[in-house]
């Protein structure tokens, strides 16, 4: 749900490199010389891949991007292959550890964050930024409930270290609450973001601005959370607070509004929807206004994986109070694009996504608006009505049309919290 921006900046290889043997995009590439340590070795690893980036003539494909993964692999293979392992002194072992990740080799790198944090007892600060590190390193392994347990059991190392050790904190914190929103668990956001509201106050003001978008993402997370939780007004507390609480960094008010217009149309009018055109069913004129029924209004995309998530729970609840009343919604628009289709027309895009939405059961009325200008502040109207920020954002409107719940993200936790609501709408 939040865009990857790749780094193309070139970062220079230092002049330590000597040529590797490896073949690498049919040239040969530089590796470091033995007498690199595994810091720079690891940043070298990166550079190498900002700079096969920037080399690249555009457009940077998801091949030709896994072609440069693969490639930086090898880079870190090499480089750890000249590295005198035996000798790794004790403040080179987290890096090591993450020099590992580069070159997908996550059990080394388990192994030697294990010895890094064995040699740390005495030593808090250190302690904290190798539970950073090995916090950062199980993060990015495949996920689990094991791997996110042991992520967890860092994180709880790191709280019991001294209170002058807030930095590292929540940085980590930041990490798991990244991991939770991206992956819509409820439970997740509210724990951390909580955790690192409270850090953040015991900072002061100037101490802020290194860490500030992990505050600020913080408090917009909670309130995503709180309020598909049906606590709207908690949500509107915390981001109406942000900007009081995080002095010293800079435009917190402007973060937080999009996320605060949002919450404050719980309890007003839901606009029409409207569109050019429809799936599955068409309204007079192209426009559905939002009385009479109690309605379940989301948007999506078909390239949305966590909206595909959402769909059996939505086909579950259309199933269950669909001959009560609920009415079931769906906005979408046209990309020009349809899996690894590019440029397609409007027919064939908008003939593509009616085949593909059937196969997870959403057959309900779909408003479908049209492709977009390549423009920032291109708009579709009924993404500024409803204020989208990112999708699934579904709203439960009651039969006065009125706006009872807005929630960004589905949480399968919510269901019954959903399903209740629902059902006391439709009793209304």
């Amino acid at each position: 749900m939040i865009p990857i921006m790749l780094n193309r900046g070139f970062l220079s290889i230092s002049v330590g490199l000597v040529l590797a043997t490896a073949l690498l995009v049919g040239q040969e590439r530089p590796a470091p010389a033995s007498s690199t340590t595994p810091s720079a070795c690891l940043a070298n690893t990166r550079s190498f891949l900002n700079a096969r980036m920037k080399e690249a003539p555009p457009p940077i494909t998801a091949e030709k991007y896994q072609a440069f993964q693969r490639e930086k692999v090898e880079f870190a293979k090499a480089c750890i292959a000249l590295i005198a392992l035996d000798t790794v002194p004790a403040s080179q072992l987290a890096p090591l550890a993450e020099l590992y990740i580069e070159a997908a080799q996550p059990d080394m790198a388990d192994k030697t964050i294990t010895r890094a944090l064995d040699g740390t007892a005495t030593d808090p600060a250190r302690r904290a930024s190798t539970l950073v590190t090995a916090t950062r390193i199980v993060m990015r392994q495949p996920k689990s409930d094991e791997r996110n347990a042991r992520a967890e059991k860092y994180v709880d190392a790191l709280d019991a270290l001294p209170d002058s050790l807030v930095r590292e904190k929540i940085d980590a914190h930041g990490m798991l609450n990244s991991y939770y929103r991206g992956d819509d668990i409820d439970a997740g956001i509210i724990k951390h973001s909580t955790r690192i509201i409270d850090l953040g106050q015991r900072l002061a003001p100037d101490q802020r601005t290194p860490v500030g978008r992990t505050l600020v993402a913080a408090y917009v997370n909670a309130a995503e959370a709180y309020a598909g939780e049906e606590q709207t007004a908690k949500a509107l507390e915390l981001l109406r607070r942000a900007p009081k609480d995080l002095i010293g960094v800079e435009g917190v008010e402007e973060q937080v509004k999009p996320t605060l217009e949002r919450y404050e149309l719980v309890g007003t009018p839901a606009a029409a929807v409207e569109a050019p055109q429809w799936l599955h069913a068409a309204p007079p004129n192209g426009r559905l206004e939002m009385r009479s029924q109690v309605t379940w209004l989301q948007f999506t995309a078909h390239w949305c994986g966590p909206c595909r998530e959402s769909y059996p729970g939505v086909v579950r609840l259309a199933n269950t109070y669909g001959e009560r009343g609920l009415r079931v919604v769906m906005v979408t628009q046209l990309y020009g694009y349809f899996e690894s289709q590019r440029n397609l027309s409007p027919a064939d895009e908008l003939k593509a996504i009616g085949e593909y939405f059937p196969r997870f059961g959403i057959v309900f009325p779909m408003a479908v608006g049209n492709r977009l200008q390549a423009r920032a502040d291109a708009r579709d109207v009924n993404d500024v009505n409803y204020r989208v920020g990112g999708i699934p954002q579904i709203q439960i409107i009651d039969k006065k049309g009125v706006i009872r719940l807005i929630m960004v993200g589905y949480d399968e936790a919510n269901e019954p919290r959903l399903a209740a609501l629902i059902a006391r709408l439709l009793a209304e």
